[in-house]
């Protein structure tokens, strides 16, 4: 996992082997994955999602994957806290 956190946004970078290890999470798996076996990177500022490198990926688990990797990281007052709420909330 890379990622950039800046003031108005965030990048997360997740390789191959990172989204795996999500999709495939013991007691917190995600089945019949659209992305397993691919690489993401997503950009957001404060108003959404601005770049995305896949965008054959349903909101939901595009969502949970974004969330469970990167809301620990931001500090509380970051302006994008407020789209990350995470699934699997053991970190």
């Amino acid at each position: 996992m890379r990622k950039q956190i800046y003031e108005t946004g965030f990048k997360l970078w997740l390789s191959q082997a990172d989204v795996y290890d999500w999709v495939n999470k013991p007691e917190a798996s995600w089945p019949c994955s659209s992305i397993e076996g691919k690489s993401l990177f997503v950009e957001f500022d404060s108003n959404g999602l601005v770049d995305i490198s896949d965008g054959d990926i349903m909101a939901d688990e595009l969502n949970a994957i974004v969330a469970d990797h990167i809301c620990y990281l931001l500090p509380d007052n970051h302006c994008c806290n407020v789209f990350m709420t995470p699934l699997n909330l053991n970190k």
